[in-house]
């Protein structure tokens, strides 16, 4: 139904919608500093035995046990329990601080995974939560409960204490950065769609790349993070701010919060809206689809545990109908696979014989383009192809490294950069395509569990790549090349939606004929014009604003 796209097309776009936009784009800077953080907090180290530290060099030698003399003349293997680390490019790391090798070197990739064990778990209760209690709400809690661990953990004694924050962090990362994109995109006018759910994101290439140079700067693992969480304190102000989501509040029901919202934003963006009757007309009939499709799943069998039951009632949703179905498995899918490729590649800048922090700040810039040259190639291709065409690129760079000399650096740290280009590219269109498939009574929760699935990717990337990267630099790599392959096959399946109004019910999904034939006309797509300069082509962002709008 795009009832209520007509309605934000007739909002227009002024300081209301601007609001959820820009303070979006200044949280999901904070998130990277701590997610892709873990590269300089955990490093693999060289390291020898404090024993034998006047006879090995850590610099040449990794040592985990040690020889003495028995006092019958045997030597006897002792194992090593204080170590003297490579402080060449480090001056303290959780590596060198807590002594992370030998028998606990598994802590290293346990600390990067343990953050998106923590965005599991927060996929799953951001869905159930965000789509019941509302989308602002959940956004609240991730942010506040995100702002307040990442000023802490710099001041923690222990490592257990710090696994404990990370996890934590890690609910709050996808309760935060979901809600946040979902309340952009249910707020934003139509044609306008495209352009700010891509450049939503953009300030986390500007995060990475000053990470980089943070890194370089704070060599020691607590400034570093004390330095890059505290902006995250100026994101406060925004919260209070930010309304509820004007389409949840008409699909839960709540009426009469939603036509407050509504007028909030006309006098925001200085539009007259129309009358009450003509809105709550509207309303009800978006209310009256959803409601059809929650008596048809009323028939759903019980548990025998009421909250379990009406849990999985609610998580099988997304795959009782034939279409929804094949949609959900196929976006689990490329999530799964674009997760694992993007934080492997982001977070084995040890593992690749690269310097860890113009890695880390050359990735940043290369993702720049990712995130805006996404914007034209989306309207002209579509969002099908472009995923695909991303994927089959970064799938062929990344298995070339499998023949490439690894002794031309310049040569295999090119490819793969360029790798992380095509992967950050195609994770942007797919996570903008699967936000225009879902509907918008199940979005959240759609989004949600694909967020959850993608994490099971992060959970086990840290160590696939130490594992891998045992076996050599180029293994990894090849693997990751072999994922964005099947990425690619998985996504030319999906329906497209260039041109498509983004629905509000399962039903309409069903009922829909993705593959009829149609002039791209949609004004979603010609916010794409007017970004490319050619605005004399097609209405400016104001001129919509007179238009009378009609239920």
């Amino acid at each position: 139904m795009a009832k209520f796209d007509d309605l934000l097309t007739h909002l227009g776009t002024g300081r209301w919608n601007l609001l959820y936009a820009c303070a979006m784009g200044y949280w999901s800077m904070q998130i990277p500093y701590h997610s892709m953080g873990a590269a300089f907090l955990t490093p693999h180290m060289d390291f020898a035995c404090h024993h034998n530290s006047h006879v090995d060099s850590p610099t040449n030698r990794s040592q985990c046990t040690y020889n003495v003399t028995t006092p019958a003349g045997e030597d006897e293997e002792q194992v090593c329990t204080e170590f003297d680390f490579d402080n060449t490019t480090y001056t303290n790391t959780i590596t060198s601080e807590f002594g992370l090798v030998c028998e606990y070197s598994f802590l290293r990739a346990t600390f990067k995974s343990v953050y998106f064990m923590g965005a599991f778990v927060g996929s799953l209760l951001n869905g159930w939560i965000s789509d019941r209690y509302g989308r602002k709400t959940m956004h609240i809690a991730g942010t506040l409960s995100f702002i307040v661990l990442g000023n802490a953990i710099s001041w923690l004694p222990n490592i257990s204490a710090i696994l404990v924050v990370r996890f934590l962090m890690g609910v709050g990362h996808t309760s935060s950065l979901e809600t946040g994109y979902t309340l952009v995109m249910e707020t934003c006018e139509p044609r306008l769609r495209p352009v700010i759910g891509i450049i939503t994101f953009l300030p986390w290439c500007l995060s990475l790349i000053t990470l980089g140079g943070y890194g370089y700067l704070l060599r020691d693992w607590r400034w570093l993070m004390f330095t890059v969480s505290l902006p995250g304190v100026l994101y406060l102000p925004a919260l209070w701010l930010m309304g509820e989501s004007p389409r949840w509040l008409i699909v839960r029901g709540r009426h009469a919060d939603a036509l407050r919202e509504l007028r909030k934003a006309s006098r925001w963006n200085k539009v007259a809206l129309p009358s009450d009757e003509q809105l709550r007309a509207v309303m009800a009939e978006i209310q009256a689809e959803a409601n059809e499709t929650q008596r048809q799943q009323a028939g759903w069998p019980r548990g025998l545990i009421p909250a379990l039951r009406n849990l999985a009632r609610e998580v099988s949703v997304l795959l009782r109908t034939r279409r929804m179905r094949s949609i959900t498995l196929s976006l689990y899918a490329d999530f799964l696979l674009v997760d694992t490729v993007y934080y492997g590649l982001s977070l084995g800048g040890d593992r690749f014989n690269v310097d860890p922090f113009s890695y880390m700040a050359l990735g940043g810039l290369m993702e720049t383009p990712a995130n805006t040259l996404t914007i034209p190639l989306v309207k002209l291709l579509g969002r099908r192809t472009s995923s695909t065409m991303f994927f089959v690129f970064s799938a062929v760079l990344l298995l070339t490294l499998g023949v490439t000399p690894s002794d031309v650096g310049w040569l295999v740290t090119t490819m793969i950069l360029l790798g992380k280009l095509s992967t950050t590219a195609a994770y942007m269109v797919v996570y903008f395509h699967a936000n225009e498939l879902f509907p918008t009574e199940v979005r959240q929760r759609g989004m949600s569990t694909c967020t959850m699935v993608a994490k099971i990717g992060s959970m086990i990337v840290p160590f696939l790549v130490d594992i891998l990267g045992s076996l050599g630099s180029w293994v990894p790599l090849v693997a990751f090349g072999g994922a964005s392959l099947v990425a690619a096959a998985i996504s030319s399946r999906l329906p497209e939606t260039r041109g498509v109004p983004m629905k509000d019910t399962i039903a309409e999904i069903e009922a829909y004929d993705f593959r009829r034939p149609r002039r791209v006309t949609h004004l979603e797509d010609e916010g794409f014009l007017a970004l490319q300069g050619r605005s004399s082509q097609c209405p400016g962002p104001q001129s919509d604003k007179g238009k009378q709008f009609s239920p």
